[in-house]
């Protein structure tokens, strides 16, 4: 029996109880949401200067990248399709905080950042990116070497199972099925408490 507002529709051994409450009614509503937009993700390594002026990278950032209707759409100011495309992505974004527990919080003290793009590798089309850091929460005083990338390896499934795209929507519509199985694998070593 799921608890209060995880999804009833979980896939049989998928180890991840999706929580949707205040995000999305059901599974089958976010899984429409993000064939709607044309969901796809990306990640880039997150990274600050240190006082000597060194480059060290803290976690991850991982990007959605969510369509307007229009590929060639400008939107501006108070644009209402972009008010709902950031909306919809800071939704999914709690799914992730709520589910996973691996990401800074989507709202408080700030939400992400977020901007208009248009990139070559997705055929230049408008979009909106909500860009969310990865970073693994202290045990014990120290940070477990390599937990930021098993929480973003955690994310990413979460997504190629909710049926996103990486890279790119167009010419990837079979990846997910292949990498879903490590998926499962992954989420099931991070759900497992570090030694």
């Amino acid at each position: 029996m799921p608890h209060q507002g995880e999804s009833p529709g979980r896939e049989e051994g998928w180890p991840v109880s999706l929580v949707l409450d205040g995000a999305f009614e059901d599974e089958a509503g976010l899984r429409q949401a993000i064939t709607r937009c044309k969901l796809c993700f990306d990640h880039d390594p997150f990274t600050v200067r240190d006082g000597s002026g060194q480059l060290v990278q803290l976690g991850f950032q991982l990007n959605l990248y969510a369509a307007f209707q229009d590929p060639r759409y400008l939107p501006h100011g108070d644009d209402t399709e972009l008010t709902e495309l950031v909306g919809l992505l800071r939704r999914l974004c709690r799914v992730f905080v709520r589910s996973l527990a691996v990401l800074k919080p989507c709202e408080r003290p700030v939400p992400p950042l977020h901007r208009v793009v248009y990139a070559k590798e997705r055929g230049y089309r408008a979009e909106v990116c909500l860009q969310i850091p990865i970073f693994a929460q202290p045990v014990e005083g120290r940070v477990p070497e390599g937990r930021e990338g098993a929480l973003l390896a955690a994310a990413e499934c979460l997504l190629l199972h909710l049926g996103a795209r990486r890279g790119a929507w167009e010419g990837h519509e079979g990846d997910g099925a292949a990498s879903l199985s490590r998926c499962e694998e992954r989420l099931r070593r991070l759900e497992q408490p570090e030694r």
